[in-house]
This record gives structure tokens, sequence and C-alpha cells, in this order.
């Protein structure tokens, strides 16, 4: 491609683009949910035939800025609650640990979006496609476990040994980490201005204690009462050094719904133009 080519295919995206280029807000409502150590899914990827068993309600709103009507780049803040408990699955040595989570999760994300079809809210032609997105995030989490009729904060428990003087290597972890948000969604026109949007998002994570479970047992001794209370709940006896989560498979969550979208107007006659 020569230069005069390349020049004008940046003058005609500049100009499709600008002539284009629709500004969108949006209210999302939906569930949360989780997949770690902890609960029904076990210490492997599966069992999602309870995914959506301890699912609470989540809500966020959303910037989409399109291109053109195939591309957009969206910005997503979305707060929700995910939890699990080991005695929803069907592993049997996860029903003895017993142990349980739950976190309030504050995400936001950055994503670009590709429409299957072209789209474009206002316009009889172009009404309806399915898409897809993805991006970077940043959120915050704070894992808390069940005890004595109350929800207790994990992180500051140091149930692994974390911060302990026994376990140098073990640095408590942070409470703010990175993800990649991966996700499916489908989007039609209710009226000139207003649209639809039903998504499906996972979030694949930096940190593998979204539910504070990773490594492995430590010695009890070395835990404060309320860390003892919480790091183990099962009746039976562990091992020191035993396996009490997969420090390999990271953490992962994400969120279910619908949004109500609305086209912020264009000062223009060509918002007025239907297609």
């Amino acid at each position: 491609m020569n230069s005069i080519n390349i020049r004008f295919f940046f003058l005609y995206f500049f100009l499709t683009t600008f002539s284009f280029s629709q500004t969108e807000v949006g209210l999302f409502i939906g569930t949360g949910f989780f997949h770690g150590d902890v609960g029904y899914n076990s210490l492997k990827f599966g069992n999602t035939n309870k995914l959506f068993t301890n699912s609470e309600p989540a809500m966020g709103i959303s910037f989409r800025k399109n291109i053109n009507k195939r591309i957009a780049f969206r910005f997503d803040l979305k707060r929700g609650k995910i939890s699990s408990f080991d005695k929803d699955s069907e592993d049997l040595y996860l029903v003895q640990r017993n142990l349980d989570f739950q976190s309030v999760i504050t995400e936001f994300s950055s994503n670009f979006e590709f429409n299957f079809s072209p789209y474009k809210i206002g316009s009889k032609k172009y009404n309806n496609t399915i898409y897809i997105f993805s991006g970077i995030s940043g959120f915050k989490y704070n894992p808390k476990g069940f005890y004595n009729g109350s929800w207790v904060e994990l992180q500051p428990l140091g149930t692994e040994g974390q911060g302990n003087f026994l376990y140098p290597e073990r640095e408590k972890y942070n409470l703010f980490s990175l993800g990649i948000p991966i996700g499916l969604g489908y989007k039609f026109n209710l009226k000139t201005d207003f649209a639809i949007n039903f998504t499906w998002s996972w979030t694949f994570t930096r940190t593998d204690y979204i539910d504070d479970v990773s490594l492995d047992y430590v010695n009890p001794n070395s835990l404060s009462e309320q860390g003892q209370n919480l790091f183990y709940k099962s009746g039976s006896e562990f091992i020191e050094g035993s396996q009490r989560g997969n420090s390999e498979n990271k953490d992962k969550f994400g969120f279910f719904g619908v949004s109500i979208i609305y086209k912020i107007p264009k000062k223009s006659f060509c918002s007025q133009i239907n297609y």
C-alpha cells in the first residue's frame, strides 16, 4: 500500500468515524458469580450447573463510544456480592472441608467491543446484533468467612500464614487486583434513543485470594483464635502442609444481566436520520 492509499484510508476512517460516533450510557442490573477454590466448583473448572446457586443482585453503569456500526469502546463500573460454600459441592473432600466465603466485588473495566452485525440505536435496518467484548479491569474485593452468626474479614487473619514471621515468604495479599474481562452479549433497539443489552462476562484475575484460599494448611498454633476458627471448619483431622487450595488455578468472577441503554442525541441534523 503506497503513501497515497494510506492517507486515503485514514481520511476515510476519520470521516466515517466522525459522522457516526454515537455515544451511549447504560444502567446494568443482574447478578454476580464466582469460580475459585471454595464451593461447588471444586479445585478445577467445572460443575457450572450450580453457578447461580448463591447469586445475589449486582448493579452497574456503562459508557459506550461507538466508532462505527461494528466497533465500540465501553467503560463499565459494576458492583455485586459473590459467595460460595463447600457444602454445595459434589466433591466429598470439599464438603468435609466445609469452608465458605462472601465478598463484595467492585470492578471498573475498559473494553473493546465488536458487533457481529452492523448495529445502531435508532436504526430500523441495523436494529439488533450479537457482540463480544474484552479488555482490562481493576477490582476491589474483601473476602469474609462465616462464624458464630456473623461474617468476619479474612485477610487480616492471615489464614495461610500471610504476614506471619513463621512464614516470611508469605505476604498479605492485596485487596485490589487486575483482571481480563471476556464477554458475550445481545442488543436490540426499543425506540429511537433506547436499547436493551443482555450480557454474560467472566473476569480472569491475577489473584487466587478472592475466596482467601490458595496454598496449604499452616500450623494452627501460628494463628489467632479467630484465625483458627475460620481457616479450617472440618470435624476431621488435617495434615500441616497438605493442600488447602490450588494456587495454579487463579480465581474468576463474572456478571450476568440486562442493561437499559440510552443514546445521547447529537446536536446535528444527522441524528434525525434513520437508515
